[in-house]
């Protein structure tokens, strides 16, 4: 198949011996052609365990009572965290391409659209968010141009169990989505661990004590970039074909999760509880920078420090007329020093009027004898005041 944009998909064997001169260039092309939208019927849904398709449908009737028709999930991470895996793993099918051994760097964004008994699934994987050791702008600016005008219910941003802590790299990345789309977008995200099977852990270490481990690192690293996490849901993901199942024919973790349905419910449970994720570049740019946060609380807080000057002012004053070092003065002594506190306030309010005045005089006239004189007369009031 060659695509051709305006015109589609064509089969190179209609082309004749062009097509097959044109085999590598078709082959370079389809890493970077739009992957083709359309609803379709959700085919892998009926090949899951019954046990399975109840669960879901009972979700997503859960949604429908809340009068939301449609789910849209979007899943970030980096190279080889499993992301197309879990896309596959999910829809029980082959939706998503996987790469192994290899950074997913050229693949495109992919859009998947299911309709399971008239509700709308969408899925949307993405390419690793990294190249090499480095935070991919572009691919962060694809993602966005997909998501736009689209309300993102939820967020499965993955990661894997078997690393055993948050490097350098990881918590750039972390800080890139951040940036880029805000921190809000932390608030509608389910933290997925893949390979979530008990070789995973370190020798000699507790299973679920290196998840609890690996879910603080993250978390950490969440809060350390601005964002909130301290209610995020955990999930464990395994895609490999060797997961084991239980009883009912569903792929299991450890515990007997049967997680594809854990999954779901958290989606669901995070759908029901909050706002969906709609993405605003200016709105992202002013969230992520921490000087344009909380400026409301300026204005509040210089009033506070006003307030608070003039109480300490009035608690000193009235400290200043009712006693010093030697103890409280009689009622007649604090009569007499307000009189005095009040007449020196009145006499420091005069002088600075005055010197008020002159000083408007001086600009007005624009002279420098003016200006001395009215320095003059300045001095003379000081003087009289003085006498007197």
């Amino acid at each position: 198949m060659l695509y051709i944009p305006g015109i589609g998909y064509i089969p190179l064997s209609s082309l004749g011996g062009l097509g097959q001169g044109l085999n590598l260039g078709a082959a370079r092309q389809a890493q970077t052609a739009p992957n083709p939208e359309g609803e379709k019927e959700w085919q892998g849904f009926t090949e899951m365990p019954k046990i399975t398709q109840d669960s879901i449908m009972d979700l997503f009737g859960a949604l429908e009572e809340d009068e939301k028709k449609e789910l849209t999930i979007l899943i970030l991470g980096k190279g080889g965290a499993g992301k197309s895996s879990t896309v596959n793993s999910l829809l029980n099918e082959k939706a998503a391409t996987v790469l192994p051994f290899q950074q997913d760097n050229t693949r495109p964004v992919t859009y998947s659209r299911r309709t399971p008994s008239g509700f709308v699934l969408h899925v949307i994987d993405t390419p690793s968010l990294l190249d090499q050791d480095v935070v991919a702008e572009g691919r962060l600016e694809a993602v966005a141009k997909c998501i736009k005008d689209k309300e993102i219910d939820a967020v499965l941003f993955l990661d894997r169990l078997d690393e055993y802590s948050v490097g350098a790299v990881d918590a750039a990345l972390i800080k890139g989505v951040t940036r880029f789309f805000g921190p809000s977008i932390w608030d509608t995200t389910v933290l997925c661990f893949s390979r979530g099977n008990e070789s995973s852990a370190p020798p000699g270490i507790d299973f679920y004590e290196h998840v609890a481990q690996r879910e603080s690192q993250l978390k950490k690293a969440i809060v350390a970039a601005g964002g909130k996490s301290a209610d995020m849901a955990c999930a464990l993901i395994e895609n490999s074909s060797r997961c084991p199942t239980n009883v009912d024919g569903e792929k299991v973790v450890s515990g007997d999760t049967p997680w594809i349905t854990d999954v779901f419910e958290k989606i669901v449970e995070l759908v029901l509880n909050s706002f969906p994720y709609e993405h605003n570049p200016e709105v992202a740019k002013k969230q992520s920078n921490p000087n344009s946060r909380r400026k409301w609380l300026i204005p509040l807080v210089l009033a506070a420090q006003i307030g608070a000057k003039f109480l300490l002012d009035k608690l000193l004053d009235d400290d200043g007329c009712r006693g010093d070092e030697n103890g409280p003065f009689d009622a007649q002594t604090v009569r007499e020093r307000r009189q005095e506190l009040k007449e020196d306030k009145e006499d420091q309010h005069r002088r600075s009027q005055k010197k008020s005045s002159a000083s408007i005089k001086v600009s007005d006239d624009g002279s420098d004898d003016n200006l001395g004189l009215a320095a003059d007369e300045d001095d003379d009031w000081d003087l009289e005041e003085d006498e007197e």
